[in-house]
Parts: structure tokens; sequence; C-alpha cells
């Protein structure tokens, strides 16, 4: 264990719930998250970016962020301390301007994170990430067989995926590069409960660096919403069998220090999410650090955090009026961090805490299990 590493474990996490305690940021958030376009080559199930862009091109507003805008916000990104920006969708492979952008951000120190479906991620795309310095990519991966798979993304290319991975992986071997890495990321719903231990033996296979599960929500719009009939939904019948694969999970973190590492995911985590499926998640059980632990963006440059937006109205301001900087330190973004710590509807989404948090805890859980 990197002593150095531990303390200032300690020392960020504490000034992180100090800051959520007081209600100021103490520390700029963990990441940036640009949503860079409503464009997507899928229509997933349990995802409703589509219908929101049907939404917004209907009142005539615009669906992708401008490139002029990004790079303002790559700068002020760089400005505000924060160390790491997000390229999320949609699917970002869309926009012929993503690699110049990443590079851009790259070329201010700031690490790169890519989130796609993988489908687009072709040998002419591959070469670009390799070119651009791209630091992660994070890969949305919810079955293991096509079968499954296709019913989940709507069309059969688990396939195509896993091949255009497996390209990725050879081609930085032949040119010798350790980046970008690959994180798969699985939504847990009904539809492939029988599946997820099996995600993690594809994972290990095809050398994705780690694994993430997070449950399915209602709306990708608002994560606050509740509604028992949404796609995914776990039903009440099928609640023995959630157990039962969290479990085998759970299990195989427990068999090694490589397998504990494998899974992103927290013990802790896991055992909330049956509690999840069973609206039994309270905030005391995982406070939510939204609007503290990320900055996302949307596009049309306007801010927000995650709050009920059928109540409020999200934004706290625009980007392309004022820095990121001065709307961080706002008082309408402190009047919304007010509402976060009121939220009672937990969502565990990743946007919701932070890694650091979670890595500080897996190191003193590795303590007790490996010793």
């Amino acid at each position: 264990m990197n002593k150095k590493r531990f303390y200032q474990l300690i020392l960020k996490n504490f000034l992180f719930w100090l800051s959520r305690k007081i209600d100021y940021p103490l520390l700029p958030p963990d990441v940036v998250q640009v949503n860079f376009t409503f464009r997507c080559n899928l229509r997933c199930k349990m995802c409703s970016m589509d219908e929101q862009m049907k939404f917004l091109e209907s009142q005539g507003r615009q669906v992708e962020i401008e490139s002029d805008t990004f790079r303002k916000i790559i700068r002020e990104t760089k400005d505000l301390g924060t160390k790491v920006i997000l390229f999320i969708g949609g699917e970002p492979l869309l926009r012929k301007d993503l690699f110049d952008l990443v590079g851009y951000a790259r070329s201010l120190g700031l690490s790169a994170v890519i989130v796609t479906n993988g489908v687009l991620l072709n040998r002419e795309n591959i070469e670009r990430c390799l070119r651009a310095d791209v630091d992660w990519l994070s890969v949305s991966i919810d079955a293991a067989t096509e079968e499954r798979f296709s019913k989940i993304r709507g069309e059969n290319i688990l396939g195509e995926v896993i091949r255009n991975i497996e390209q990725l992986n050879s081609s930085k071997r032949n040119k010798n590069r350790e980046f970008p890495k690959i994180v798969a990321v699985c939504t847990i719903m009904d539809d492939n409960l029988e599946e997820l231990l099996d995600i993690v033996n594809l994972a290990k296979r095809i050398e994705i660096e780690k694994v993430l599960f997070q449950p399915v929500v209602a709306s990708n719009i608002d994560q606050t919403q509740r509604d028992n009939n949404y796609p995914g939904v776990i039903p009440t019948n099928r609640l023995d069998v959630l157990d039962k694969a969290i479990d085998k999970l759970i299990d195989y973190k427990r068999e090694s220090i490589q397998n504990f590492n494998f899974i992103g995911n927290s013990i802790r985590h896991l055992q909330l999410i049956k509690r999840y499926f069973r609206d039994k998640v309270k905030p005391c059980h995982l406070p939510c650090y939204a609007g503290y632990n990320r900055l996302q963006i949307v596009q049309e440059g306007k801010l927000y955090f995650c709050v009920s937006q059928q109540e409020f109205e999200a934004t706290f301001g625009n980007v392309k009026v004022d820095s990121l900087k001065s709307l961080w330190f706002s008082k309408r973004a402190r009047f919304y961090r007010r509402l976060i710590r009121k939220c009672k509807f937990p969502c565990l989404q990743w946007c919701s805490y932070r890694d650091d948090f979670f890595e500080l805890e897996g190191i003193l859980q590795k303590i007790l299990l490996f010793r």
C-alpha cells in the first residue's frame, strides 16, 4: 500500500465531506462532465436520450454543444483546478471534432474520458484515440450473450463491440501503449440478472481494466424520478434472482485481491443495489455528493446539478455567459447543493459519489480480507 496515496485519500475525502457539511466547496470537482451530443446510433430500451433529443428539436433547441464553447469549457476546467473532463452523449464518437477537442484537453494537462457504446470504435477511431492520448474509454456492456445484449441495445452488436475492444488492445500492444484503458459499465436490470457474473468473466477475457455496476434509473435526464413501470425495472417476483446475482459478484470480489480490484463497486454498494430495487435505500446509507464531485454541462452550455426537474429549473448558469469558477461558487449553485442534501431518492449512480471514497474503503477492506 502506498502510504502517501493513503494519506492523500484521507485528507481529500475529509475535505469533500466537510464541504457537504458546510454547503461550500473546499475543493474543485473531481470531474467536469459535458453532454457532448444527444445524438446516438442506438435506441437502448432503458435510455431516454433519443426521446429528450426529439423534445429539444421540437422546441428548436440545440442538441449538440459548439466546439468553441467546449474549448472554453476545457480552458476553464483547467483554471478551476479539475483534472478530468468527461465526454458523454448520446454517442460522442458521432462528432467529427471529438478527437480535436480531446487533444486540446490533453495539451492542457487534463485527463480525457470518453463514454461510448463501443460500436463505432472501429480501426480508424482506435488510431485517433491513440493519437489524441485518450486516457479512458467507458464502454457499456450490459450482457454477455448476443441474445440478451440485442434485447437491451436493440441490435445484434455485442460481437462487434468485443472485436473493437480486442482490436484496441492489439493496437496498444503493437505500439507499446498503456492507454486508453477501458472500463466496462453494466446497468443492472431485469433483462441481465442471470448474466452479471458472466459479464465480469467476459470483461476479464477481453482485457478490460475493470467493471462497474449501477442500477437502471427511470429517467436518464432526471434521476430523482420514480416509476415502477420503467424499462428494466425488476419485478417483485425476480428480486430473489437479483439477490443471488449480487451475492455472486460479492463472492467474486472476496476471492482475491485481483478480483476485488476488478469489480469497481464496493461490497457495500453492491449490497445497497439489492435495497435500491426494493425502494429501501435511505440517504444516510450513501450520502449523495452530486454538487461537489461533478460539474455537469449540457449541450446548450447550461450548468446543472442533479435535482428534481419537475419542481425546479435545474440549471444555475451558462458557461457561454460566465466562467465555470464563478458559477461553481455562485449563490445559485449553493441553493442547489442544499436541495441535493435534502434528496430522498438515492439513485446509486456513479455521479452521486466519489471513486476516492470507495478506494479508501477498499484499502481498509483488503487489509481485513487478504492479510
